[in-house]
């Protein structure tokens, strides 16, 4: 198991992006305006989309206005950069994002959409290329018999990560992501890999489902599709000698999401979770192993 802790993208670290703010479809506050119950309007210095409470008009900004205004979502070309993976980042083909993180040696792509992704890092505004640039299929199929092969259609790749980041502290990350339609990106983390110990065999992957499903006295069920997030459970072998760093380190952790790769190197997609730990617990087995047990909830 090893983990990536996020680097906070500021506006001074967002250098570039093809999605523009606001973006088609969002509409910036006017001060003064009149507005209608339920009117979306976003403020540039936030990133953020607010919804109308109370139809009228006002000069207080939204985000200083609770009582006219509430906190929708975050704007197009900044969802990729909250700590939600079910609101994304939407665009053309090519979607592409360059950001100036400093030093960081891990990247993850979470909840994507599109037929390939390209990844390069340069150092610093117009210096030489120090990686790639590496280009990643998110194209996969369940391939089993001849039928499968000939019929069976791509699936999408959600989730994309790499570990091997050159740390440069004037790095600028480049991420481009292309297809046909309109290409997705739900987070694009980058950080610093930590290594918690190895992951033991009988670890469990699965999703915690928000949808509603209501079903009325006549026994009719209605479903609407809501948001889901990700969890996994998994025990840790750890060497007795590293259990007081790795103590401190998830310590410190508490209520932040970071990126969990249940395989090391975020391969298995349903292993790899943007989210946090509901709790972890030690146990001192032998002298000179110990093994924690990891409870992992993914955002929403």
């Amino acid at each position: 198991m090893r983990l990536i802790k996020p680097v906070s993208i500021t506006d001074a670290m967002l250098i570039s992006s093809t999605v523009a703010e606001p973006a088609a479809g969002e509409t910036a506050w006017v001060s003064g305006t009149t507005y209608a119950v339920g009117d979306l309007a976003i403020r540039t210095s936030t990133h953020r989309v607010y919804r109308r409470k109370v139809a009228g008009a006002g000069t207080t900004p939204p985000e200083s206005d609770a009582t006219n205004w509430e906190d929708f979502r975050p704007t197009n070309r900044w969802a990729m950069f909250d700590q939600e993976t079910n609101t994304q980042t939407t665009g053309a083909t090519p979607l592409t994002v360059t950001i100036a993180p400093g030093i960081c040696n891990s990247l993850a792509l979470i909840e994507l959409v599109g037929s390939q992704a390209q990844i390069t890092v340069t150092d610093g505004a117009g210096g030489p290329t120090v990686y790639g640039p590496v280009t990643v299929s998110l194209e996969q199929s369940n391939v089993t018999d001849w039928y499968s092969y000939f019929f069976e259609p791509f699936s999408q790749r959600g989730t994309l990560v790499l570990t091997d980041l050159p740390p440069y502290a004037s790095a600028r990350v480049t991420v481009s992501i292309t297809g046909t339609g309109t290409m997705r990106c739900g987070g694009f983390i980058v950080g610093t890999l930590y290594s918690l110990g190895a992951t033991q065999y009988n670890v469990t992957a699965g999703i915690r489902d928000y949808s509603k499903k209501e079903t009325d006295s006549a026994g009719a069920t209605q479903l609407a599709v809501g948001k889901f997030s990700k969890r996994v459970r998994a025990r840790l072998h750890v060497d007795a000698n590293l259990v007081g760093p790795i103590q401190t380190l998830l310590t410190n952790l508490r209520a932040v999401p970071v990126v969990w790769l249940g395989d090391d190197t975020g391969a298995s997609e349903p292993l790899t979770v943007f989210g946090f730990y509901r709790d972890f617990e030690l146990e001192v087995a032998y002298p000179t192993v110990n093994f924690y047990s990891l409870d992992i909830e993914g955002m929403t």
